[in-house]
C-alpha cells in the first residue's frame, strides 16, 4: 500500500508535534508559549498551499518532511540547552 504525499507529510507533522509535546511535558518540564507548539505545522500548511499552485516542490514530500523535522529540532533546541546547562 502506497501512501500519498499529503499523508506522508501529515504523518511526519503529527509525529513531530507529539514528540515535541512529550519532550516539553515529561522530559523538560517546561510550558512554552502556545505559538511555539504550532511551529511544526508551518511546513504542512505551506505544503497544502503549494499543492494547489504550480510549484515544483509540491511533488517532493521529503523536502517538506525534512523542513518539519528541522523546525521541530530548532524549536526544541533552546529548551534542551537551557535544561542541561
Amino acid at each position: 500500500m502506497r501512501l500519498s504525499n499529503q499523508v506522508m507529510v501529515a504523518l511526519v507533522t503529527i509525529g513531530c508535534l507529539l514528540t515535541q509535546g512529550y519532550l516539553f511535558t515529561y522530559i523538560l518540564n517546561v510550558e512554552p508559549n502556545i505559538l511555539i507548539d504550532f511551529i511544526p505545522l508551518i511546513p504542512y500548511i505551506l505544503y497544502i498551499y503549494a499543492r494547489n499552485k504550480v510549484v515544483w516542490r509540491h511533488d517532493k514530500p521529503f523536502y517538506w518532511m525534512a523542513a518539519t523535522i528541522f523546525l521541530t529540532l530548532i524549536d526544541v533546541a533552546p529548551f534542551l540547552y537551557q535544561a542541561y546547562h
